[in-house]
């Protein structure tokens, strides 16, 4: 998505949200959750996130997609020189990247798990994990702990059939917004089709009762 030069940030971050409310709900539930300057980053890093997923959908040959990663890692190099592309993501990002240690390597990580993904046609190789890694390092608690849990989560949101699901996680309360949709896993465990207001409760139970 392209963005007018005069846009503000607010402007710009306003935008993804609405987006991530309406593609990726759940993850947008749980960063509700979270101090205004950290939902912002959250909010632009599932958008990016988001760009790099859809890859698999909006293309289906692999020059195609090669291209679009590419287009991705160039932006990235050009924000490490101070150049930032007329786009919402792009442009977000370069106000999220002082605030996320690593952040350069950690994204471009992002970008080649995905291309990955998309050459090996195998949506359980998508680096759901390492999507929760960043997250929580947002919050200044880099975890692995639950990227088990989030590549669960994933795979059950996708309609997969999973034979068994770890137990509840326990979740210091700093990661909590980062973390909290994860517990949806349990009730699409079960089957469960969930309406809007019992996906805000099982998040927010996740917020109170500390696991996911």
């Amino acid at each position: 998505m392209t963005s007018p030069a005069s846009d503000s940030l607010k402007e710009i971050v306003a935008r993804l949200d609405q987006r991530i409310q309406t593609v990726d709900e759940e993850r947008w539930l749980s960063s509700r959750y979270a101090p205004d300057e950290a939902r912002h980053a959250l909010i632009i890093l599932y958008a990016f996130y988001y760009e790099l997923a859809r890859v698999r959908v909006v293309v289906t040959d692999q020059t195609m997609g090669q291209i679009r990663f590419q287009w991705w890692r160039d932006a990235l190099e050009e924000l490490q020189r101070g150049e930032a592309r007329q786009h919402d993501v792009v442009l977000a990002l370069a106000s999220m990247m002082p605030k996320l240690q690593d952040g350069f390597e950690l994204l471009g990580q992002l970008i080649d798990a995905h291309e990955a993904a998309f050459f090996a046609e195998d949506r359980n190789t998508e680096p759901e994990d390492q999507l929760v890694g960043v997250a929580t390092k947002l919050f200044g608690e880099e975890s692995a702990a639950y990227g088990d849990v989030a590549r669960e989560w994933a795979a059950l949101r996708r309609g997969d059939e999973v034979d068994q699901i770890q137990p509840k996680q326990r979740v210091s309360s700093a990661l909590r917004p980062a973390v909290a949709h994860l517990r949806l896993r349990h009730a699409w465990k079960q089957g469960r089709k969930l309406s809007a207001l019992q996906k805000r409760l099982s998040v927010l139970c996740a917020m109170l009762g500390a696991r996911v």
